[in-house]
């Protein structure tokens, strides 16, 4: 996968990423359960991607980045408290 591919798939996965992290914020309210939170938008993301038909890298090549991108937006979304932080 080239860059283009790669930011590509990031954008179009922007949105899909950002529901999934407030679905998981809102199963998971409050602090100090991100690395759950993580694993359940990752699970949901592998998923997704398991019965995909038009991918073209395994799902392990591009978590990576998916993860960088998942920390990003809680980081902003905490930065804005978009996420109420008193449970």
């Amino acid at each position: 996968m080239n860059f283009f591919q790669a930011a590509r798939l990031i954008l179009a996965l922007l949105p899909v990423l950002i529901d999934a992290i407030k679905a998981a914020e809102e199963a998971l309210p409050g602090k100090g359960k991100g690395e759950v939170k993580l694993a359940m938008v990752r699970a949901a993301l592998e998923a997704a991607y398991s019965i995909s038909n038009d991918t073209v890298v395994r799902f392990e090549q591009v978590w990576p980045a998916l993860q960088s991108t998942i920390t990003s937006i809680v980081t902003t979304f905490n930065t804005f408290k978009i996420f109420a932080k008193d449970a």
